[in-house]
């Protein structure tokens, strides 16, 4: 009986490519937010790489894991993120689930910018990870605009957070800060396990908590309802704060949002918006990182 292997990126050129070297050698299953054309050998299996319990299903059926981020892959109409931060989160859910389901071992395709990060962060959990000594070379550029079926959103930001901080305490700062920020314009309600956002008086979006998914490195928000929320059966909307294991590197995501608001005036605004808070935030977040390190002792010049 063969050995089975997954594959990620499969619906590019090299993933292509590397299906079809080692179908002759192992059963290949290859994960996709959108499968490809049919392969023979190749099973597919729908799946999110953003997702960490998608990765774990799709690991439920396999003895290796290949991981190889196509940086033209599709994953949503809209994409505010940096290559580098969209592999962060990748690479994490890969290595997480490769050891939450007993994975043997990963491979990695080396021949990007950020090999060393990737490799960090596959290595910062159980599962052997190897590395390939002939690189594949290719830009760690992600199309802001990609063909999706629904008009899905992601925004992937990175910051530094304090080091005595948890991941839950960044996450509820990040939205006590958001009413101060906004000079009361914005005004942020807690109750219970959600949050929720107002302008004007208006709900616009209420995040509510998603202790399942949630552990000491990740903490995940369910958007459940507000103004500007498309609620549909299949909706998986969430807002993730997530701290990459044994650092202090802070990523905030926010994952298949689809907005009401009209395609183009959602670019021209919302969007805008969001992303010049998420920015605001990335300077609060190292201010109160520099007065940490002050306090402690440790002499240092702020800058950005």
């Amino acid at each position: 009986m063969k050995e089975k292997v997954l594959l990620t990126g499969a619906t590019g050129y090299i993933g292509k490519y590397l299906s079809q070297q080692l179908a002759g050698q192992f059963d290949i299953y290859a994960m996709s937010k959108y499968p490809g054309e049919v392969v023979q050998g190749v099973k597919w299996i729908t799946s999110d790489m953003f997702s960490l319990n998608d990765c774990i299903d799709a690991m439920q059926h396999v003895d290796y894991g290949v991981y190889f981020l196509d940086p033209n892959k599709r994953s949503s109409k809209l994409n505010d993120a940096r290559f580098k931060d969209i592999n962060a989160i990748s690479a994490d859910n890969f290595a997480r689930a490769a050891e939450t389901t007993g994975l043997k071992a990963i491979f990695y395709i080396t021949g990007t910018s950020d090999d060393i990060e990737t490799l960090n962060i596959l290595r910062s959990y159980s599962t052997p990870v190897f590395a390939t000594k002939t690189t594949v070379k290719r830009k760690g550029i992600v199309p802001q605009s990609q063909t999706s079926e629904i008009n899905d959103v992601r925004s992937i930001q990175r910051t530094l957070m304090p080091s005595s901080w948890t991941v839950a305490e960044v996450s509820r700062y990040y939205f006590n800060w958001l009413s101060e920020m906004a000079f009361n314009v914005v005004q942020v309600t807690e109750a219970g396990q959600s949050f929720t956002i107002h302008v004007a008086g208006k709900n616009i979006l209420t995040l509510t908590l998603d202790e399942e998914k949630c552990d000491d490195n990740r903490v995940v928000y369910k958007i459940t309802s507000g103004a500007m929320y498309k609620d549909t059966p299949e909706s998986r909307a969430r807002m993730e704060f997530r701290r990459l294991k044994h650092t202090d590197t802070l990523i905030i995501a926010l994952h298949d949002y689809e907005p009401t608001l009209p395609w183009l005036i959602y670019l021209l605004t919302q969007l805008p918006i969001h992303h010049l808070s998420m920015r605001i935030f990335d300077v609060e977040m190292r201010i109160a990182r520099f007065q940490e390190e002050k306090e402690n002792g440790i002499e240092k010049r702020y800058t950005k």
